[in-house]
């Protein structure tokens, strides 16, 4: 009895031992294959989050990336100025008025010789000629044409008809005017007080405001009026200083 129940016993135990090594070796088997199946739906997450996740921009490049949309910013904004700054500089030169132009009336002040006359002033011969009646306002002289003795305020000289009459000195047209005696006169402001006188003129250069150089034509001898018919044609010349006759001869050469 003793032995069949030790045998049963050591049957038993073998049989556990053999039971427990196949369970051992299942367990692993399970366990090793559960670990590939969980390492490998790991795998598969990680995929799919890197598939899905944008790609990541180091800081040090997104900065770049802000300098870079800055200049080419700042780069337009510059383009943009000059060329509004050269559409302004065309449109200031094509709307600039041309006062610089010789042609332009409004440049003629730039270059307008200077009107200031004064005691050493020297002019020059309106006209050349001989002296038919001569200046004085201290004694009478002969006029023969009107076959008297009368104080004279200005020189007439004798001249061609048609000739020029130049300007004596620098002045302004004061105005243009007919008298009975001396025709068509021009009377010039020379500046301080200062004026010049020319008569038995035609075909005027020049008109009321006009500033005239020394020396340019003004006009040409006309025809003698009745009160110079016997003298014949001459150039009616005289000046005043603030309103009262002066000797032209003391400023010609």
């Amino acid at each position: 009895m003793m032995n069949n129940k030790k045998a049963k016993i050591i049957l038993n135990g073998a049989v556990l031992a053999v039971m427990a090594a196949l369970g051992i070796t299942v367990y692993q088997i399970g366990t090793s294959s559960s670990k590939e199946e969980i390492m490998y739906e790991e795998v598969k997450e990680e995929a799919k989050e890197e598939s899905n996740t944008e790609p990541q921009i180091s800081e040090e490049t997104k900065e770049e990336a802000l300098v870079d949309a800055d200049t080419s910013q700042v780069k337009a904004s510059m383009e943009e100025s000059e060329e509004a700054e050269g559409t302004e500089d065309t449109e200031e030169l094509s709307e600039e008025t041309p006062v610089e132009t010789a042609a332009n009336p409004q440049a003629a002040p730039l270059n307008l010789p200077d009107v200031n006359f004064s005691e050493e002033t020297l002019m020059e011969w309106p006209i050349h000629g001989n002296i038919l009646v001569d200046y004085s306002m201290d004694s009478t002289v002969y006029f023969p044409t009107l076959d008297q003795y009368r104080l004279s305020p200005a020189i007439a000289v004798q001249a061609d008809e048609g000739a020029p009459v130049m300007s004596a000195v620098n002045g302004t047209v004061y105005s243009v005017e007919e008298t009975a005696k001396t025709g068509t006169t021009v009377t010039m402001e020379l500046g301080n007080g200062y004026q010049a006188v020319y008569g038995q003129l035609k075909d005027l250069n020049v008109s009321e405001g006009d500033t005239v150089e020394k020396g340019a034509i003004i006009g040409y001898v006309n025809a003698p009026t009745k009160y110079y018919s016997e003298e014949g044609s001459n150039l009616y010349f005289a000046m005043k200083k603030d309103g009262k006759p002066i000797d032209p001869i003391a400023y010609l050469p």
